[in-house]
Protein backbone atom coordinates (compact mmCIF):
# COMPACT_ATOMS: atom_id res chain seq x y z
CA UNK A 1 0.00 0.00 0.00
CA UNK A 2 1.32 3.84 -0.77
CA UNK A 3 0.70 6.29 1.34
CA UNK A 4 0.66 10.09 0.37
CA UNK A 5 -0.72 13.31 2.11
CA UNK A 6 -2.59 16.19 0.74
CA UNK A 7 -2.95 18.97 3.44
CA UNK A 8 -5.78 21.19 2.93
CA UNK A 9 -6.22 24.88 5.02
CA UNK A 10 -9.47 24.57 7.39
CA UNK A 11 -10.56 27.46 5.45
CA UNK A 12 -10.94 25.24 2.21
CA UNK A 13 -13.48 22.99 3.98
CA UNK A 14 -15.13 22.79 0.86
CA UNK A 15 -12.18 21.39 -1.38
CA UNK A 16 -12.95 18.30 -0.04
CA UNK A 17 -16.17 17.50 0.52
CA UNK A 18 -16.60 14.91 -1.15
CA UNK A 19 -13.68 12.64 0.04
CA UNK A 20 -15.32 13.86 3.50
CA UNK A 21 -18.90 12.44 2.87
CA UNK A 22 -17.94 9.15 1.68
CA UNK A 23 -15.47 8.47 4.87
CA UNK A 24 -18.08 9.89 7.54
CA UNK A 25 -20.62 7.40 7.52
CA UNK A 26 -17.89 5.13 8.89
CA UNK A 27 -19.17 2.59 11.88
CA UNK A 28 -17.22 4.83 14.27
CA UNK A 29 -18.17 8.35 12.98
CA UNK A 30 -20.26 10.48 15.33
CA UNK A 31 -22.29 13.70 14.35
CA UNK A 32 -19.07 15.50 15.09
CA UNK A 33 -17.07 14.21 12.52
CA UNK A 34 -19.95 14.92 10.33
CA UNK A 35 -19.09 17.28 7.29
CA UNK A 36 -22.08 19.84 8.32
CA UNK A 37 -20.55 20.05 12.03
CA UNK A 38 -17.17 21.02 10.54
CA UNK A 39 -19.02 23.38 8.59
CA UNK A 40 -20.41 25.25 11.38
CA UNK A 41 -17.06 24.81 13.39
CA UNK A 42 -15.45 26.45 10.30
CA UNK A 43 -17.97 29.76 10.07
CA UNK A 44 -18.45 29.46 14.66
CA UNK A 45 -15.41 28.48 15.80
CA UNK A 46 -12.12 27.48 13.78
CA UNK A 47 -9.46 30.56 14.65
CA UNK A 48 -7.40 32.28 11.21
CA UNK A 49 -3.78 31.23 11.33
CA UNK A 50 -0.91 32.65 13.03
CA UNK A 51 2.94 32.75 13.38
CA UNK A 52 1.61 30.39 16.77
CA UNK A 53 -0.89 27.63 15.12
CA UNK A 54 -2.08 26.65 12.20
CA UNK A 55 -5.98 24.84 11.45
CA UNK A 56 -5.25 21.59 8.74
CA UNK A 57 -7.20 18.87 7.92
CA UNK A 58 -4.70 15.97 6.09
CA UNK A 59 -6.04 13.71 4.04
CA UNK A 60 -4.52 10.59 3.70
CA UNK A 61 -4.55 8.66 1.13
CA UNK A 62 -4.00 4.99 0.01
CA UNK A 63 -2.91 3.71 -3.66
CA UNK A 64 -4.44 7.43 -4.55
CA UNK A 65 -7.83 7.22 -2.33
CA UNK A 66 -8.88 9.01 0.53
CA UNK A 67 -8.60 6.61 3.67
CA UNK A 68 -8.91 8.88 6.44
CA UNK A 69 -8.83 13.20 7.06
CA UNK A 70 -7.26 14.64 10.12
CA UNK A 71 -8.85 17.87 10.94
CA UNK A 72 -5.86 19.00 13.28
CA UNK A 73 -4.69 22.38 15.12
CA UNK A 74 -1.34 22.30 15.14
CA UNK A 75 0.72 24.65 17.53
CA UNK A 76 4.07 25.50 16.28
CA UNK A 77 5.39 27.40 18.80
CA UNK A 78 4.49 27.39 22.45
CA UNK A 79 2.72 30.27 23.85
CA UNK A 80 1.13 31.41 26.99
CA UNK A 81 2.29 29.26 28.94
CA UNK A 82 -0.56 26.83 28.65
CA UNK A 83 -0.28 26.58 24.61
CA UNK A 84 2.39 23.79 23.97
CA UNK A 85 3.67 22.81 20.78
CA UNK A 86 2.85 20.25 19.24
CA UNK A 87 -0.69 18.24 17.62
CA UNK A 88 -4.35 18.86 18.37
CA UNK A 89 -7.52 18.19 17.13
CA UNK A 90 -9.98 20.90 15.70
CA UNK A 91 -13.06 21.04 17.99
CA UNK A 92 -10.98 20.82 21.38
CA UNK A 93 -12.08 22.44 24.21
CA UNK A 94 -15.83 22.99 22.46
CA UNK A 95 -19.35 21.48 21.76
CA UNK A 96 -17.44 18.44 20.15
CA UNK A 97 -18.04 15.64 22.14
CA UNK A 98 -16.13 13.02 21.02
CA UNK A 99 -13.53 14.19 18.87
CA UNK A 100 -11.58 11.67 15.96
CA UNK A 101 -10.14 11.72 12.46
CA UNK A 102 -12.67 10.63 10.01
CA UNK A 103 -12.61 7.10 8.23
CA UNK A 104 -14.83 4.26 7.08
CA UNK A 105 -12.37 1.47 8.64
CA UNK A 106 -9.53 2.46 10.75
CA UNK A 107 -5.84 2.17 8.80
CA UNK A 108 -3.16 1.96 11.78
CA UNK A 109 -0.49 2.07 8.63
CA UNK A 110 -2.43 5.08 7.48
CA UNK A 111 -2.38 6.87 10.90
CA UNK A 112 1.69 6.00 11.26
CA UNK A 113 2.28 7.31 8.09
CA UNK A 114 0.79 10.68 9.06
CA UNK A 115 1.88 10.93 12.48
CA UNK A 116 5.81 10.89 10.97
CA UNK A 117 4.97 13.27 8.09
CA UNK A 118 3.62 15.74 10.71
CA UNK A 119 6.56 15.35 12.99
CA UNK A 120 8.82 15.81 9.62
CA UNK A 121 6.31 18.74 8.37
CA UNK A 122 6.27 20.56 11.70
CA UNK A 123 8.65 19.32 13.78
CA UNK A 124 6.53 18.12 16.17
CA UNK A 125 7.13 15.41 18.55
CA UNK A 126 4.14 15.41 21.02
CA UNK A 127 0.05 15.07 20.69
CA UNK A 128 -2.87 15.50 22.89
CA UNK A 129 -5.69 14.05 21.36
CA UNK A 130 -9.04 14.78 23.53
CA UNK A 131 -12.39 13.13 24.04
CA UNK A 132 -11.04 10.24 21.94
CA UNK A 133 -13.61 7.74 22.94
CA UNK A 134 -12.22 4.48 24.32
CA UNK A 135 -14.32 1.89 21.81
CA UNK A 136 -12.96 3.34 18.84
CA UNK A 137 -10.01 1.79 16.66
CA UNK A 138 -8.03 4.89 16.87
CA UNK A 139 -7.74 5.27 20.67
CA UNK A 140 -6.69 1.53 20.97
CA UNK A 141 -4.05 1.96 18.46
CA UNK A 142 -2.38 4.42 20.10
CA UNK A 143 -2.31 3.37 23.64
CA UNK A 144 -0.69 0.47 22.41
CA UNK A 145 1.83 1.48 19.67
CA UNK A 146 3.15 5.04 21.54
CA UNK A 147 4.68 6.46 24.23
CA UNK A 148 2.15 7.51 26.39
CA UNK A 149 2.59 10.75 28.53
CA UNK A 150 -1.07 10.96 30.04
CA UNK A 151 -4.29 9.01 29.78
CA UNK A 152 -6.66 10.61 31.47
CA UNK A 153 -10.59 9.61 31.22
CA UNK A 154 -13.40 11.39 31.64
CA UNK A 155 -17.08 9.85 31.62
CA UNK A 156 -19.86 9.52 29.04
CA UNK A 157 -23.33 8.10 29.55
CA UNK A 158 -24.80 6.24 26.95
CA UNK A 159 -28.48 4.03 26.80
CA UNK A 160 -28.74 1.37 24.76
CA UNK A 161 -32.62 1.01 24.26
CA UNK A 162 -34.48 -2.16 24.65
CA UNK A 163 -37.06 -3.73 22.57
CA UNK A 164 -39.73 -3.65 24.73
CA UNK A 165 -41.14 -0.60 27.19
CA UNK A 166 -41.21 -4.04 29.92
CA UNK A 167 -37.32 -4.67 29.46
CA UNK A 168 -36.73 -1.13 30.02
CA UNK A 169 -38.65 -0.66 33.28
CA UNK A 170 -36.65 -3.68 34.47
CA UNK A 171 -33.79 -1.75 33.50
CA UNK A 172 -34.47 1.31 36.35
CA UNK A 173 -33.90 1.04 39.56
CA UNK A 174 -36.49 1.43 42.10
CA UNK A 175 -35.87 4.74 43.44
CA UNK A 176 -36.10 6.16 39.57
CA UNK A 177 -39.21 4.41 38.90
CA UNK A 178 -40.40 6.25 42.44
CA UNK A 179 -39.14 9.27 41.67
CA UNK A 180 -40.77 9.63 38.64
CA UNK A 181 -44.31 8.06 40.17
CA UNK A 182 -43.64 11.20 42.69
CA UNK A 183 -42.96 13.88 39.74
CA UNK A 184 -45.89 12.87 38.04
CA UNK A 185 -48.11 13.07 41.35
CA UNK A 186 -46.69 16.48 42.21
CA UNK A 187 -48.20 17.62 38.82
CA UNK A 188 -51.46 16.44 39.54
CA UNK A 189 -51.49 17.40 43.25
CA UNK A 190 -50.31 20.93 42.07
CA UNK A 191 -52.67 20.89 38.84
CA UNK A 192 -49.98 21.58 36.64
CA UNK A 193 -49.71 19.61 33.16
CA UNK A 194 -46.47 19.05 30.65
CA UNK A 195 -47.06 19.00 27.31
CA UNK A 196 -44.11 17.23 25.43
CA UNK A 197 -42.84 18.34 22.09
CA UNK A 198 -40.51 15.78 20.88
CA UNK A 199 -39.19 18.02 17.74
CA UNK A 200 -40.14 21.33 18.85
CA UNK A 201 -39.69 23.61 15.34
CA UNK A 202 -41.66 26.56 17.03
CA UNK A 203 -39.39 26.80 20.35
CA UNK A 204 -37.64 30.12 21.39
CA UNK A 205 -34.06 29.21 21.49
CA UNK A 206 -33.02 31.70 23.09
CA UNK A 207 -35.48 31.05 25.97
CA UNK A 208 -33.61 27.76 25.92
CA UNK A 209 -29.81 29.23 26.24
CA UNK A 210 -31.62 31.18 29.35
CA UNK A 211 -32.37 28.12 31.12
CA UNK A 212 -28.74 26.80 30.22
CA UNK A 213 -27.27 29.91 31.21
CA UNK A 214 -29.36 29.74 34.98
CA UNK A 215 -27.97 26.34 35.63
CA UNK A 216 -24.58 26.81 35.01
CA UNK A 217 -24.53 30.01 36.79
CA UNK A 218 -25.73 27.86 40.04
CA UNK A 219 -23.20 25.06 39.30
CA UNK A 220 -20.65 27.88 38.73
CA UNK A 221 -21.70 29.38 41.95
CA UNK A 222 -21.38 26.16 44.18
CA UNK A 223 -17.40 26.10 43.24
CA UNK A 224 -15.10 26.63 45.98
CA UNK A 225 -13.08 29.91 45.92
CA UNK A 226 -9.53 27.56 44.95
CA UNK A 227 -11.27 26.03 41.99
CA UNK A 228 -12.88 29.81 40.71
CA UNK A 229 -9.69 30.89 41.42
CA UNK A 230 -7.63 28.64 39.13
CA UNK A 231 -10.13 28.62 36.34
CA UNK A 232 -9.62 32.09 36.43
CA UNK A 233 -5.85 31.74 35.45
CA UNK A 234 -6.32 28.54 33.56
CA UNK A 235 -9.19 30.99 31.15
CA UNK A 236 -6.81 33.52 31.35
CA UNK A 237 -3.56 31.65 29.53
CA UNK A 238 -5.36 28.98 27.45
CA UNK A 239 -5.44 29.92 23.94
CA UNK A 240 -9.77 30.87 23.98
CA UNK A 241 -11.24 29.83 20.91
CA UNK A 242 -14.58 31.69 19.56
CA UNK A 243 -17.80 30.05 21.78
CA UNK A 244 -20.54 28.92 19.79
CA UNK A 245 -23.70 26.61 21.47
CA UNK A 246 -25.46 24.23 18.67
CA UNK A 247 -28.50 25.10 20.26
CA UNK A 248 -28.49 28.52 18.54
CA UNK A 249 -25.65 27.93 16.08
CA UNK A 250 -25.97 24.79 14.39
CA UNK A 251 -29.16 24.27 12.10
CA UNK A 252 -29.63 20.40 11.92
CA UNK A 253 -29.99 19.89 15.29
CA UNK A 254 -33.44 19.36 16.91
CA UNK A 255 -34.90 20.68 20.58
CA UNK A 256 -37.05 18.13 23.00
CA UNK A 257 -39.26 20.44 25.19
CA UNK A 258 -41.83 20.49 28.29
CA UNK A 259 -44.20 23.43 28.62
CA UNK A 260 -46.61 24.09 31.41
CA UNK A 261 -50.36 24.28 31.05
CA UNK A 262 -49.22 28.15 30.49
CA UNK A 263 -47.18 27.95 27.63
CA UNK A 264 -43.66 28.64 29.88
CA UNK A 265 -40.75 26.31 28.55
CA UNK A 266 -40.12 24.54 31.45
CA UNK A 267 -37.57 21.41 30.52
CA UNK A 268 -35.72 21.15 26.82
CA UNK A 269 -32.83 18.66 25.22
CA UNK A 270 -31.27 20.03 22.01
CA UNK A 271 -30.19 16.86 19.93
CA UNK A 272 -29.13 15.26 16.86
CA UNK A 273 -30.58 12.38 15.16
CA UNK A 274 -28.93 9.88 13.38
CA UNK A 275 -30.48 7.68 11.27
CA UNK A 276 -27.74 5.78 10.54
CA UNK A 277 -27.08 4.48 13.40
CA UNK A 278 -30.60 4.96 14.94
CA UNK A 279 -29.04 6.63 17.59
CA UNK A 280 -29.37 10.71 19.09
CA UNK A 281 -27.07 12.63 20.45
CA UNK A 282 -27.30 15.33 23.50
CA UNK A 283 -26.06 18.29 22.61
CA UNK A 284 -27.60 20.38 25.80
CA UNK A 285 -30.03 20.56 28.08
CA UNK A 286 -31.93 23.23 30.62
CA UNK A 287 -34.58 22.85 33.32
CA UNK A 288 -36.47 26.34 34.64
CA UNK A 289 -34.96 25.89 38.09
CA UNK A 290 -38.07 27.37 39.80
CA UNK A 291 -39.96 24.50 38.45
CA UNK A 292 -37.56 21.67 38.92
CA UNK A 293 -39.19 19.52 42.06
CA UNK A 294 -41.71 18.57 39.15
CA UNK A 295 -38.68 17.11 37.67
CA UNK A 296 -39.67 18.14 33.65
CA UNK A 297 -36.52 17.14 32.34
CA UNK A 298 -36.71 13.75 33.96
CA UNK A 299 -40.22 13.74 32.37
CA UNK A 300 -39.49 14.94 29.00
CA UNK A 301 -36.74 12.36 28.47
CA UNK A 302 -38.53 9.30 30.01
CA UNK A 303 -41.83 10.04 27.53
CA UNK A 304 -39.12 9.95 24.67
CA UNK A 305 -37.90 7.04 25.32
CA UNK A 306 -40.68 4.84 25.87
CA UNK A 307 -42.29 6.34 22.80
CA UNK A 308 -38.84 5.85 21.17
CA UNK A 309 -39.07 2.10 22.08
CA UNK A 310 -42.74 1.74 20.77
CA UNK A 311 -41.81 3.06 17.42
CA UNK A 312 -38.60 1.24 16.87
CA UNK A 313 -36.69 3.44 16.14
CA UNK A 314 -34.21 4.41 17.87
CA UNK A 315 -31.32 1.93 19.16
CA UNK A 316 -29.25 4.23 21.27
CA UNK A 317 -29.48 7.63 23.02
CA UNK A 318 -26.48 9.11 23.87
CA UNK A 319 -26.18 11.16 26.60
CA UNK A 320 -22.81 12.23 25.88
CA UNK A 321 -20.19 13.80 28.08
CA UNK A 322 -21.03 14.03 31.68
CA UNK A 323 -22.05 12.05 34.28
CA UNK A 324 -25.08 13.90 35.76
CA UNK A 325 -27.49 11.39 37.88
CA UNK A 326 -30.57 11.98 35.83
CA UNK A 327 -28.31 10.16 33.09
CA UNK A 328 -28.27 6.73 34.78
CA UNK A 329 -31.40 7.58 36.70
CA UNK A 330 -33.02 6.89 32.79
CA UNK A 331 -31.26 3.89 32.67
CA UNK A 332 -27.61 4.90 31.01
CA UNK A 333 -24.34 3.12 31.26
CA UNK A 334 -20.77 4.78 31.81
CA UNK A 335 -18.80 4.53 29.19
CA UNK A 336 -15.15 6.98 28.80
CA UNK A 337 -13.52 8.99 26.83
CA UNK A 338 -10.14 9.87 27.14
CA UNK A 339 -7.39 12.51 26.53
CA UNK A 340 -4.44 11.42 25.57
CA UNK A 341 -0.61 12.96 25.73
CA UNK A 342 1.91 10.63 23.50
CA UNK A 343 5.17 11.32 21.82
CA UNK A 344 6.55 10.19 18.58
Amino acid sequence: MTYNIKYVPAKDLERIQDEWKALETGEEMTLFQSYEWYQMLLEKYIPEDTKNFESVYAVVKADGKACMIAPLWIIKRSFRILNRKGGYIIGRFSFSDYLNFIYQNFDSAAFDFLMKDLRKRYGIKRFCFEDFRESTSIYQHVVKSYSIIENKKFPCVTLQLPRTIEEYNKMLSKNSRQNLRTANNRLQKGGKTLIFNDDDQQVDRQECMKLREAKLSVKYADFSLYWKYKYRIIHRLRYRFSSFNPLTHFSHSKVMTAHDENGVLRAFFNYDYDPTRKAIRIMTAGTDLGFARYSPGMLLMHQFIEKAIKQGRLEIIDFTRGDEPYKFALGGNLCYNHRVRYKI
